[in-house]
């Protein structure tokens, strides 16, 4: 809704899809942060009930894994391998030098690979190739 408020100024950008990406991290974070609020707050009562399916286990302990990663090193993961963006596009998205992006994913990886245990790249391969 806000790229499409905002298309005429986009249509005249180099490159609208990092405005879209960027207002999208930014409205997550936001997101984030107003979940935070309703849980501390005293009120979080009359919050209606939230209902749906709950992820599953392993879900839950990738994301997990992830907080317990530098917020650098997170975003380049999230950013390659959820949003499937190849190293140079992560790098333009970030403000950093391929070199530096290629540093966070490995160093993010091992991260991972030890929170999540030895078998972690095994998953991640076999769900590849499913």
């Amino acid at each position: 809704m806000r790229a499409w408020s905002h298309r005429r100024q986009l249509d005249r950008d180099r490159s609208p899809e990092a405005w879209v990406r960027t207002t999208a991290h930014r409205l997550a974070i936001s997101r984030w942060r107003r979940t935070v609020r309703g849980r501390r707050a005293p009120d979080r009562a009359l919050q209606p009930d939230q209902q749906g399916t709950p992820p599953d286990a392993e879900r839950v302990a990738l994301v997990a894994a992830l907080r317990q990663l530098p917020e650098p090193q997170r975003r380049a993961l999230v950013l390659h391998h959820v949003c499937d963006l190849p190293v140079h596009e992560v790098a333009a998205e970030v403000g950093a030098p391929e070199g530096t992006v290629k540093a966070r994913l490995s160093r993010g990886r091992a991260a991972l690979r030890t929170v999540l245990g030895d078998d972690a790249p095994n998953r991640t391969e076999g769900a590849r190739r499913a």
